[in-house]
């Protein structure tokens, strides 16, 4: 992780952590599990498996208006952790999910942090903290769902 560490999100989801980092790490499918709010497009722009710089188009929703962006894969640490960085026009900010076995399943968390940040970028968090949580909180929310549905 390069950068400046901020919250993280956790959830329990009953699948192993081989099937997690699996759907994680194709990070084209992230928009079949993004929260409704985000309503992310997503795909590659190169054919292929997951790889370490490996890049994508997407485009979600950020504060009421379409954002596209870049993201790029930064690590992969089969099973244990997926990194990943995306830049648009004013940042770029990371996510790491790590993966940690817990009673036949996988406790799944995601981390975000700042690698470059609007000077206002900490303010704009503080106030929009309550909107990211649900964001992000749905978006797990609906990971589980579907790794634990088998629709993954």
């Amino acid at each position: 992780m390069r950068g400046r560490p901020g919250p993280t999100w956790s959830i329990f989801i009953n699948a192993p952590p081989e099937t997690v980092y699996g759907y994680l790490a194709d990070v084209g499918r992230h928009g079949e599990w993004g929260s409704e709010a985000d309503a992310m497009v997503i795909s590659a722009e190169t054919p292929g498996e997951p790889s370490v710089g490996k890049t994508y188009k997407a485009e979600g929703t950020l504060i009421g208006k379409r954002n596209p962006s870049t993201v790029k894969i930064t690590a992969l640490d089969p099973p244990k952790t997926i990194e990943i960085e995306a830049e648009d026009s004013s940042s770029i900010s990371g996510h790491v999910f790590t993966l940690t076995p817990q009673d036949g399943g996988t406790l799944l968390t995601r981390q975000i942090f700042g690698v470059k940040q609007p000077l206002l970028g900490p303010i704009f968090f503080r106030i929009f903290k309550s909107k990211i949580d649900v964001n992000f909180n749905g978006a797990l929310n609906n990971l589980k769902k579907r790794l634990e549905s088998g629709a993954a």
